[in-house]
């Protein structure tokens, strides 16, 4: 199911572990879309061909399975739910949430 070549990856969150783990990706072969409140945080990342996205919800809409690594439920239930940018207002279905 989720072959490099046709599956679409969303991250969001690229702290230290999200960072480590959507290089790793990338470097796998897959096409990453990311969101970070830091934008900076994703210079590494988008050197190695990552697209950094203006939402979660954009994330969303451009990705197959969409990977949440952030730090407070606060911050989770924003992500995911809100009623303008969250995740969940881009999913069709068939995509998946981690």
């Amino acid at each position: 199911f989720a072959a490099p070549a046709t599956t679409r990856i969303g991250f969001i969150g690229i702290g230290v572990m999200g960072a480590s783990m959507a290089g790793h990706l990338i470097k796998a072969g897959y096409k990453l879309n990311i969101f970070t409140r830091t934008a900076s945080k994703a210079d590494s990342l988008i050197s190695l061909g990552a697209s950094l996205l203006n939402t979660p919800l954009e994330v969303a809409q451009q990705s197959d399975v969409v990977i949440s690594i952030v730090g407070y439920p606060k911050d989770v239930e924003e992500v995911l739910l809100d009623s303008k940018i969250g995740v969940f207002n881009g999913f069709d279905p068939g995509k998946i949430s981690i």
